[in-house]
């Protein structure tokens, strides 16, 4: 019995933190996503790019995050990304670090 009690107490890990597979994962992701921004002919692929994969990974890893809070920022970041010369900021990996620490 005593067993089971401390198991029971034993902190749950939610799996949204930066060292997480899934945080270094999209953390990669979105590095390589602003990287390839600083290119003019990939900018669109990359908006494109950014919205199917790391919406995605928002909308399905976190889905009432995704309805309050993360909307928001998202659509900074879209915004961010249209405007040629300002999309060369690391506006990506900016959203999904700040998704992850609040998790």
């Amino acid at each position: 019995m005593p067993e089971e009690k401390q198991e029971d107490q034993a902190p749950k890990n939610t799996g949204g933190n930066l060292s997480s597979p899934d945080g270094i994962l999209m953390l990669c992701i979105a590095g390589i996503l602003d990287a390839l921004s600083f290119i003019p002919v990939l900018n669109w692929v990359t908006w494109v790019l950014g919205i199917i994969i790391i919406g995605g990974w928002l909308v399905i890893t976190r889905p009432k995050q995704a309805i309050k809070k993360a909307v928001k920022k998202f659509l900074i970041v879209l915004g961010i990304e249209v405007i040629p010369v300002v999309s060369a900021a690391p506006s990506w990996t900016w959203f999904v670090y700040k998704t992850l620490k609040e998790s």
